[in-house]
Parts: structure tokens; C-alpha cells; sequence
């Protein structure tokens, strides 16, 4: 069920009242200052729109259905009126509905709300209501006015789509694990021969035979090292979400202190904002932040005076966090393929790499219901961005 609460007019809004039905019999009243002949010219147009529409007064009691709705449900306007139209919502969806309908009321917002609706056959059906609220030239609260369409076929369209979506994604994950699996155990084999070949028969190889041995166990590593991305790829969505508070100032200087470690001749001015936490997985958010940084010193290696920052700012419920370096960067004209599986901005022979770690990145930061994006120029360094829940004691 979809829900969207929007502000649409001025209003202090109250605690949602509880899910009680007024009383059936209870007055519903018509808007204030109509005159008999806009009311008709109203009605007309109304009965005459290939829509579902109602009216409420600021009572919150319903005291107009046009024509296609009544025709929908096969009630009459005696019966629907008041709350009489809530007897045809599905009892799994009307105390919800009713709490949103009434929170908007209360605070004067429009919504966007989506339930089931019994049709005159006996069948639920999916609507999609849309309500606005109405002020007078004055600035009078006068109810509000409603407008639903059947989104029955869309949503089961939708639904199925997803559905396949998620089992294809399944399969296909399950494939890349198998596969990379799979390919181990030849990997190995090739790289063992090629090392013993190398042992055995280096010294007799001509300069030549020693490039083609070399490019022979280049790309066996390279291939490794893409098995090992795919699996880290395939498992991001295979993997429990264990959320808990994670400081990510910690884990970003120990990735620091390991890369540091396997390159000590390197000069690179690191800058990591103290006390950057978040609610989410310490294990993927390592591995997020080792991709993120890892690119950052992979990127700076062929500049002088190397910079690379991690900042963060809290925003409204979430915190927003920023990786920047000063190295090679990229053309923004290319940006939508940064987060592609196996898309790479430069020659290999300039950088190496396999093309999924952002890919994985991404995955591991949509599963916490962020979002990522980059910000970069030719040269000039490259910024990643990315949002993650703020930690509820923090919030």
C-alpha cells in the first residue's frame, strides 16, 4: 500500500484521532455558499467525468459520490454517504485508509492513498484516491474533494514485473556465484603451471617468451581478481542486514592504514572527519568504503600532493557523506555508467580494476535505503556522495 501526504495548505496538525467510525446516521453537510445552479453544473460535469469523485465537508463525512462511483460499488448516495463509503473498503486496508484520511483532514494536507475497493460484482479492486482539500476566497477549511482511478491491471502489471525482476536477480546472482566458483579450480591449475614454468624454464626463455608468461599469469590474476568481485557482488543481496550503530571515521582509517601498508613510499594527505556515525551493516559499509577510498588512492597515484577527504553532515533523519580525492577524474558525460557492472572511464593499462566495485557500492548503499552519486571533471579529482540513516540516538 502506497501512501503520500503533501503540504497543501496552512494548518497545525494533531495526534491522528483513533480508528472509530462516526455514528452512521450523522449529519453530512454540503459546502458552504454553493448556489443551486454551480451545484448542478458541478454535479453534471462530475457525473459526466470517466472518474471516481467525492466530497466531504470538514466534518470528515463524505456528502457527495458522482455517478461512476455509484455505478462502481452499486450503492446508492444514501448508502455512501456520512462514512457509509467506508463499508466497501477491504477490511485489511480501511483502518489504515481511515488514518490517513483523517490525519490529512486534521492538518489540511492533500494525499495520495491506494486500497481496495468492492466493486458491484463482489470483487476488490485497487484504487488510487487522490485528495484535496478545499478553502474558501477567506481562507475557510471547506472539506475536500476526492478523485480515484481503477489501478487494478497496473499494480498487478507492476507486481508481477517486480516479482520476476527479484527472481531473475535471484538466478542470475546464483549463476555469477556458481560460476566464479567454477572457474577457480582451472584458474589454478594455469597459474600453477605457468609458475613452474616460469621456475623451470625461465632462464632458457628468450625476452619474448618471458613477456607472453608474464601476460599469462597478468591476466590469471586479473581474472581472479574479477571472480572475487563478482562473488563480493553477488552476496551483497544474499547477505543478512545486520543494522547497528558503525562509526565509519574508524573503519575508513583502518582501510588508510592497509593501503598504506602496501604502498609505504606513497605521499597521500589524508583527511577523515572525526565521529562519522551511522545505523547500518559494519560489514557492507566496509566494504562500500573500501571500494570508495580504495578508488581514491588507486585515482591519485599520478598526481603530486595526493588529497583524499572523507566529511560528513547530518541531515533531516540521514547523514550525507562525501569522499573526494584530487586525482584523475572523469567526464560527467559518462556518469551513468559509473555504477554499471563492468563499465570502466579509463584504460586498464592507466588503472587497474575490474569495473564492479561501484557497482557493489551502490547495492550495498541502496540496501540501506540510501542514495549515491558522483561529481567529477577531467583532472580535477572526483567527489562520491552518499546518504545513510542517521543513528536513532543521533537523529
Amino acid at each position: 500500500m502506497r501512501t503520500e501526504i503533501c503540504p497543501a495548505h496552512e494548518g497545525t496538525p494533531t495526534d491522528p484521532p483513533r480508528i472509530d467510525l462516526p455514528p452512521a446516521g450523522s449529519p453530512a453537510r454540503p459546502p458552504d455558499g454553493a448556489t443551486d445552479d454551480s451545484e448542478a453544473q458541478f454535479r453534471e460535469m462530475a457525473d459526466a467525468a470517466p472518474i471516481l469523485i467525492w466530497m466531504c465537508g470538514p466534518d470528515k463525512l463524505c456528502h457527495y459520490f458522482n455517478k461512476p462511483w455509484l455505478e462502481f460499488v452499486g450503492r446508492t448516495l444514501e448508502q455512501e454517504m456520512g462514512n457509509g463509503w467506508a463499508e466497501g473498503v477491504h477490511p485489511a486496508d480501511l483502518a489504515h485508509c481511515l488514518d490517513v484520511f483523517w490525519r490529512s483532514c486534521d492538518a489540511r494536507l492533500e494525499f495520495t492513498l491506494d486500497y481496495r475497493l468492492r466493486r458491484a460484482d463482489g470483487e476488490y479492486r485497487w484504487i488510487l484516491d487522490r485528495g484535496t482539500p478545499r478553502f474558501s476566497p477567506a481562507g475557510e477549511f471547506l472539506g475536500y474533494i476526492g478523485s480515484c482511478i481503477d489501478i487494478t491491471e497496473s499494480k498487478t502489471a507492476r507486481d508481477d514485473l517486480d516479482r520476476r525482476v527479484r527472481e531473475r536477480t535471484a538466478e542470475l546472482e546464483a549463476f555469477a556465484y556458481s560460476v566464479s566458483h567454477d572457474l577457480r579450480a582451472p584458474l589454478r591449475t594455469i597459474d600453477g603451471f605457468a609458475t613452474a614454468l616460469s621456475d623451470e624454464c625461465g632462464p632458457h626463455l628468450e625476452g619474448r617468451g618471458k613477456d607472453y608468461l608474464q601476460r599469462v599469469r597478468d591476466g590469471v590474476h586479473r581474472m581472479a581478481d574479477l571472480i572475487d568481485d563478482l562473488l563480493q557482488l553477488s552476496q551483497v543481496d544474499r547477505s543478512a542486514l545486520a543494522a547497528q550503530a558503525c562509526d565509519l571515521s574508524s573503519v575508513a582509517r583502518g582501510i588508510v592504514g592497509s593501503l598504506r601498508e602496501l604502498e609505504p613510499a606513497r605521499a597521500v594527505d589524508i583527511v577523515i572527519q572525526d565521529r562519522v556515525i551511522v545505523d547500518g551493516d559494519p560489514h557492507l559499509l566496509r566494504i562500500a568504503l573500501d571500494n570508495l577510498l580504495g578508488n581514491a588512492w588507486k585515482f591519485t597515484s599520478k598526481v603530486a600532493n595526493a588529497t583524499i577527504e572523507l566529511s560528513a553532515v547530518q541531515r533531516a533523519g540521514e547523514v550525507l557523506i562525501a569522499v573526494r580525492d584530487n586525482g584523475a577524474g572523469f567526464d560527467m558525460a559518462y556518469a551513468r555508467r559509473l555504477f554499471n557492472p563492468f563499465q570502466r572511464l579509463h584504460r586498464v593499462e592507466e588503472f587497474p580494476g575490474t569495473g564492479v566495485g561501484l557497482a557493489t557500492v551502490q547495492r550495498i548503499v541502496n540496501r540501506h535505503g540510501g542514495r549515491i552519486w558522483a561529481d567529477s571533471a577531467p583532472g580535477c579529482g572526483a567527489s562520491f556522495y552518499f546518504t545513510l540513516p542517521l543513528r536513532a540516538t543521533d537523529a
